[in-house]
């Protein structure tokens, strides 16, 4: 099955950011690279999303379309 990963383009038009100095340990001066870290809160978001929409948690990513059917399956939540 194809899914769609997900994009800026599904971004909300909002993003609040709040910026938290942490160094890195092993970083040329503490610093880190710049293009990790928006990678990082993607998954638990979509996994949140999930959750706040049908009240599940889905298992492991990817979050496919037939992994969130049968959750809800398992759950009772349709036939």
């Amino acid at each position: 099955m194809d899914y769609r990963i997900a994009t800026s383009a599904d971004a909300p038009p909002q993003i609040d950011a709040i910026l938290v100095e942490v160094p890195q340990d092993d970083g040329p001066f503490g610093a880190r690279g710049v293009g990790e870290h928006p990678m990082v809160p993607t998954i638990p978001a979509i996994a949140n999303a999930i959750y706040d929409a049908i009240g599940l948690r889905v298992g492991s990513p990817p979050f496919t379309a037939e992994k969130v059917y049968l959750a809800m399956v398992e759950a009772g939540l349709v036939e």
